[in-house]
């Protein structure tokens, strides 16, 4: 039986103080909004991000030692006390990993998944400006200082490039949408 007082005359009785229920959602907004080539972006560039960590972190665990009695001679401390910390090296790695977790839900349309992604970029690139000091004590351990130092530099462009193409209008679209 429908009530009359229904304007949209859905043939569903309504319940006295309630709103009338709302209608059916059609197709399209029953889909999720196609991802838009800057989140893409984003996603390879996080991706990109990820894989120079894992290679910088390999690379930090060859030259951990060397590094470490160069950095002592910089600053004057004994070479005794130079000793390398391989700990943070593997926890750099564990975090590779839930790193690439949330950049897998980014590119789902998570938008908490941004914005976590976007504070732990800006923190990284501090971390690589940062390091951009240590360039003459990298470029002084040979080949593979050198390499630690070109990968600072690539790091620190595609972090920026996944926080810019994160935000792009049609990504914030897709973000709100999802």
């Amino acid at each position: 039986m429908t009530n009359p007082h229904d304007p949209r005359n859905q043939g569903q009785p309504q319940q006295p103080g309630y709103p009338p229920p709302a209608p059916p959602l059609n197709e399209s907004e029953l889909r999720q909004p196609a991802r838009p080539k800057s989140v893409d972006t984003a996603y390879l560039l996080w991706l990109v991000a990820a894989g120079i960590s894992i290679l910088s972190n390999l690379i930090g665990l060859v030259i951990a030692g060397d590094l470490a009695r160069e950095t002592a001679a910089a600053l004057g401390v004994s070479g005794a006390a130079a000793e390398p910390s391989y700990g943070s090296t593997i926890f750099s790695l564990v975090l590779v990993v839930v790193w690439i977790v949330v950049v897998m839900q980014m590119r789902k349309g998570a938008n908490w998944a941004r914005i976590l992604l976007t504070v732990l970029g800006g923190l990284a690139v501090i971390g690589n400006l940062l390091s951009l000091l240590a360039f003459g004590i990298l470029f002084s351990l040979g080949f593979l200082g050198v390499l630690s130092a070109l990968l600072v530099l690539a790091s620190l462009v595609a972090i920026v490039g996944a926080i810019v193409f994160m935000f792009k209008s049609d990504s914030n679209h897709y973000f709100k949408v999802s």
